[in-house]
Formats: structure tokens, sequence, C-alpha cells
């Protein structure tokens, strides 16, 4: 990155870290919230569930509403609604009230990914776009990797209340950073309803959605368990968790840092595809249900090494399809990556609460192996 781009982009990466990390806290938090308010594993799920069907809406309907407020603003308003809910999270006094917030300040993520990733085409040279994409998606890699392990420490030794609290402090310092960093002025071009219309009509750029969804849709069947699943396959405590979980989520930094540098030589059709392969190996040696915890780190690392990189890869791939509707495509990826979430958490705990444990890893692998042909379909169609 150039240097007068690095504090901007900076920022931007901080705030899909925090962005990361409250979507995906209930994960690490699953034990801990069930316990304290007395509710189901799949209960606590719907968390991520619920939350992530508002974000699907959401996510392209502010696309529409918010391309001319400008991105500074933007982007600072949406962290700092994201910080007010956490801090408001954290004294819920019952799961009715937690959920209702989460509904709420969801918006903030809704709004800041997306336009994150569009933001970047005001501001970086188009030669250096698809590196910057990747680079500010790191974010998500490292709340796998650090925020999930420290939040689920912080639940279990000082209460969930206190990883919410902690959340809305991690928030506004981000809001801060973008406020001060992101130059002024930047405004999307006016997304017309002809232009979401010309998105919705091709058939190329529906392909590469589909696989985002498909990808999400297997991933989550598993991951919005994992931390109750960790504890019931290897009877593994708070510390052995986080640790695990920060296994997962190094591997996906470690995953950003080699996409990072790599995804403007081999193409982003490239790379999507070599890290979704990545995550179906991943998946389908998780999915033996071993009670080795040698293999189930194993597992983890590999599994993890491809879901920052394979999410920050067909980003990019959307821009480069069609570069004027950017904001309208990412908004639409995001979307479909929430519906992912959506889909997935709901279909995983349904069958955790009727009894179809032993299918759930067949139903995650099947499904990532169809957004990986899905993936190289795309590719070739593309390249024609």
């Amino acid at each position: 990155m150039k240097r007068s781009d690095a504090p901007a982009l900076c920022a931007l990466m901080v705030g899909n870290f925090v962005i990361g990390a409250g979507v995906l806290a209930p994960a690490g938090l699953i034990n801990e919230l069930s316990d304290a308010f007395k509710v189901g594993i799949a209960t606590v799920g719907t968390l991520i569930a619920y939350g992530a069907a508002v974000l699907c809406v959401e996510a392209p309907l502010f696309a529409f509403l918010t391309n001319k407020i400008d991105r500074r603003f933007l982007l600072t308003a949406s962290l700092s609604l994201y910080a007010a809910g956490h801090f408001a999270s954290a004294f819920a006094p019952n799961f009715a009230a937690l959920l209702a917030a989460r509904l709420v300040m969801v918006a903030g993520a809704a709004i800041f990914t997306p336009q994150a990733a569009s933001a970047i085409g005001l501001f970086v040279a188009p030669e250096r776009r698809s590196s910057a994409i990747a680079f500010i998606f790191l974010g998500w890699s490292l709340a796998s990797a650090i925020a999930i392990p420290v939040l689920s420490i912080i639940g279990a030794r000082m209460g969930w209340s206190a990883a919410y609290l902690a959340m809305a402090g991690a928030c506004a310092i981000a809001a801060i950073g973008v406020f001060v960093t992101l130059p002024r002025g930047l405004t999307a071009p006016p997304l017309s309803l002809a232009a979401w219309k010309k998105v919705l009509s091709s058939g190329k750029i529906l392909l590469i959605l589909l696989v985002t969804a498909l990808s999400l849709a297997g991933q989550n069947i598993e991951y919005a368990f994992i931390a109750a699943e960790l504890k019931a396959r290897l009877n593994a405590g708070p510390e052995l968790i986080a640790m695990l979980l920060g296994v997962y989520g190094i591997a996906g930094v470690v995953g950003a840092v080699i996409s990072a540098s790599a995804i403007d030589k081999l193409g982003a059709g490239v790379t999507a595809s070599i890290w979704l392969a990545a995550v179906l190996l991943g998946l389908a040696l998780w999915a033996g249900g071993s009670m080795s915890l040698a293999l189930s780190a194993l597992a983890l690392f590999v599994w993890g090494s491809g879901v920052g990189p394979a999410n920050s890869a067909q980003q990019a791939r959307l821009i480069a399809a069609d570069p004027d509707a950017a904001s309208a495509s990412v908004a639409l990826n995001t979307s479909v990556i929430y519906l992912g979430q959506a889909v997935g958490t709901s279909l995983g705990g349904h069958m955790l609460t009727n009894g179809y444990t032993s299918a759930i890893g067949a139903a995650s692998v099947g499904l990532v192996l169809l957004a990986l042909l899905g993936s190289l379909a795309a590719y070739r169609w593309l390249r024609a």
C-alpha cells in the first residue's frame, strides 16, 4: 500500500476487526450465554441466525439509501452504533433483550463492511484495489485469531457482560480511527434502480454470489456451535476452547497475508478457488469427528486458513466483474454472506435439536463442495 493510503486502510481493517468480532462473538460465548440465560445451545445460535437474517436484508438496503452520504461520516456512525449496541447488550436482563439489542446494532455491520470495501475504489489506485481489499478484510481474520479467543476467556472468567463491554470499547476506538484517517468528501456513485437491475440480471455476478452463499452456509452449520462441540468432543475447558479458536483464527491471518500478497498475480478467481479448497479439506477433516486433540487442531487450522481469503477474493472478484456496480454487488455479497450464516446456523441448530447430529458433517462438506464447483465454473465463464 502507498504510505499516504496506509492510515485509512489500517483504520478500515481495524473497523472490520471489531465488526467481525461482534458478528462471531456468540460462537465463542455460546457456553457462557447458554448457562447465564438458562437456554439451549440452539437458542443461543439464534443470535447469529436472526442477526444474519436482518443483515442480509439491511446490507443492500443501506447501500442504496446511503450512497450520497460522506463515507467518513457513514462509516464512523456505523461503528458508533455498533459500540452503543454492545454497551446496551452488556446490561440485558434476559435473552430476549440481548437478542433485541443485537437485531438493532447489526445495522452497523450491514453498513460498515460492504461500504468500507466499496470506499477502496474512491481513494486507492485501480492496480492496488484487490490487495487493498484483501488487506482490510484481514480484520475479519484477526477477529477470529485474537478477538474470539480473548472474548471467550473474558466470558468464562469475568462473565459474558464483561465481554460485551470490552467490545463496546473496541468499537468506540475503531470509530475514532476511521474518523481521523479517512479522507473527507468520499461519496459513492449514485446507485439507481437500473444499476441494481443490472447486477441482478448478470448471470456471472449471481454465480459468484451463489458461491459465497453456499460456502458460508456450509461452514456455519459447524462454526456457529464450534465451542459447544469442542466441549463435547474433547471435554475442553475455557482455556483449551480459546486456544483452539485461536488456532482457527491464526490460520486465517496466515491465509489472509498470503492471499493479500498473491491475489494481484493469481487473480481473484484462482485465489478464491484455492482457499475454498482449503476450507473443504479442513471441514472434511473436522467432520470425521475425531476425539484427537492434534487432529482437531489440524482440521481447524486448515479450515480457518481459507475462510477470510476466500471471502475477500470473492469481493475482489465482484469488483473486477463490474467496477461501476461495485457498491451494489459488494453489498449483495455481504448480504449473501449473512444469508449463508443464517441458513447454516438455522440448519445446524435444527439438526442438533432434532437428533440429526451424525449428518451435520456431511451437510457442511456437501455445501462447501458445491461452492468450490461453482467457483471453478465462474472462473471458466469469466475467462470465456
